[in-house]
């Protein structure tokens, strides 16, 4: 890690982040994984509608 900062959140928030954590994770890996996985979530969301609502035509056809 080349730089640290802190944050303040409640306990209540450190208690729900550490929930949602695997056994021997840092509350820092914990946040970089939910931001990751809510990037992916945010990309897929995008593509499936993307999907439905252009139209796109075969290559043969350009």
């Amino acid at each position: 890690m080349a730089a640290a900062a802190q944050i303040t959140i409640s306990e209540e928030t450190l208690a729900l982040l550490r929930k949602m954590g695997y056994e021997g994770e840092s509350d820092d890996e914990i946040i970089l994984r939910l931001i990751r996985e809510r990037l992916v979530f945010s990309l897929d969301g995008r593509w499936n509608q993307i999907l439905e609502d252009d139209e796109f035509l075969p290559l043969e056809e350009l």
